[in-house]
């Protein structure tokens, strides 16, 4: 699951510790304010700052406006402004010190802010040395374009192309494209139907989790967007939905991703060990896999182990069960939306976990891990290609991101977050020439 919004590009800057023009369009501001290189702000006092109140470039927003926002928005009880800084093209940056529970000053903040003046957004962040600021950005900057009409016709369009790759990495062999074949069988889709059926139910259990979690704390969600794969065991790589409304704190922000992947996690761990009491036992098989395949992944080939022995590493192949593939497919699934980079959902986990600076040093280690990995295991290489092509952007901006998470659903977080390395990692070679255990060829 991604959320989005055009402004999470610009308030991931809000980190940087000096204000920078930003290169984006600019953007119609409800009044239109402008102002002069050199400005000096006055304080509430009417007393003279230091210089570094001096905005170094012309100002999007005039000085009278500032010390407006100054003087009707911000306040002692609230939030105590010290410096102010030009924030991209249309935007104004406030440090200072907080005082309260950041969550209820954001609120304040932005409800006095739509008072006095109207058509802004006020976010509360923290800057690299953790010290909180104020953001103020023009509304249109978070608004996004495309309809909703649009969105639906697209994720039905891509919702069926996810269910043509499904059905064809299940042997129902629909298409080559490297061949450019396409051909219709219907006893090949019949057969390929409980694997392809499998996934659709882990797919929804995931984006279920989503939504009803959405719906609990007041938070719109578009249809999901289905990303179609059709590689090794996947026939998706899950989905994107975005937010269409604001989260509050990353509080919300946990409570409303951590419940697709706990439920997708969930239906596809059932689906696994489903299929490998129904392998063990010989029942409807009907996909052969390379006992090597049960070294990539620790977490089912722990499994296999524990249901055939050691020499499941051993054997040349397993007619397996298809729901055997499509819960370990769904477990690689929701491995890679929990890695944490980016706007996958491990990425706004560890952002609710650990906040802005935090998340992006887990991110760091995350990219460096997969890239090492990729020496030595070509699925690690995939998965950092795959993160670093369609879910490299920031993370995304919550209204007030000071405030942090319980203990126990941080404890939750960091739980899922190691599903990854359960899931991804390899299983230790193990040399063992003996076949009495495994099921039927």
């Amino acid at each position: 699951m991604q959320i989005s919004h055009r402004s999470q590009g610009v308030l991931h800057r809000a980190t940087q510790r000096h204000s920078k023009t930003l290169q984006s369009r600019t953007i119609s501001l409800r009044r239109p304010l402008q102002g002069n290189q050199g400005n000096r702000i006055r304080s509430n006092s009417n007393d003279e700052v230091d210089e570094s109140n001096t905005l170094p470039n012309p100002s999007p927003v005039s000085p009278t406006t500032i010390s407006l926002l100054r003087e009707k928005v911000f306040s002692l009880d609230t939030f105590f402004v010290t410096s102010v800084d030009n924030y991209g093209e249309n935007g104004v940056l406030f440090k200072g010190n907080i005082r309260g529970n950041p969550s209820e000053i954001q609120k304040t903040l932005q409800r006095r802010l739509d008072d006095e003046v109207g058509g802004y957004k006020l976010f509360l962040l923290q800057d690299r040395d953790d010290k909180p600021v104020s953001v103020i950005l023009p509304s249109s900057s978070a608004e996004f374009q495309v309809s909703p009409a649009a969105e639906w016709a697209l994720s039905i369009a891509l919702g069926m192309v996810t269910l043509a790759t499904t059905l064809n990495i299940s042997n129902a062999q629909l298409f080559n494209l490297a061949l450019l074949e396409f051909k219709f069988e219907p006893e090949q889709i019949l057969a390929a139907l409980p694997s392809t059926i499998a996934t659709i139910i882990i797919l929804g259990a995931h984006e279920l989790g989503h939504s009803i979690a959405a719906k609990k704390e007041g938070i719109s969600l578009a249809p999901p967007l289905f990303l179609p794969a059709g590689l090794g065991l996947l026939g998706t790589f899950g989905s994107i939905t975005r937010v269409t409304s604001d989260v509050q704190n990353r509080e919300t922000l946990a409570k409303v991703i951590a419940p697709g992947p706990i439920a997708g996690t969930i239906v596809s761990f059932a689906f696994v060990l489903v299929g490998l009491a129904l392998t063990s036992t010989g029942t409807m098989g009907g996909v052969e896999l390379d006992t090597a395949s049960f070294r990539e992944s620790f977490l089912v080939g722990g499994l296999a182990r524990a249901a055939f022995g050691d020499n499941v590493f051993t054997a040349e192949s397993v007619d397996c069960n298809p729901l055997l593939v499509a819960g370990w497919a769904g477990l690689i699934i929701n491995s890679i939306n929990l890695i944490p980079c980016g706007e996958l959902d491990g990425g706004k986990l560890s952002l609710a976990a650990f906040g802005r600076q935090g998340s992006q040093l887990v991110s760091v280690i995350s990219f460096i891990a997969l890239g090492i990995g990729s020496f030595v295991n070509g699925l690690a290489l995939f998965w950092l290609l795959l993160v670093l092509t369609i879910q490299r952007g920031p993370g995304v901006p919550c209204q007030e991101e000071i405030s942090g998470l319980n203990q126990g659903l941080k404890t939750i977080i960091i739980l899922l977050l190691v599903l990854p390395l359960m899931v991804l990692l390899p299983f230790p070679l193990i040399e063992d020439n003996t076949m009495s255990n495994l099921p039927p060829f």
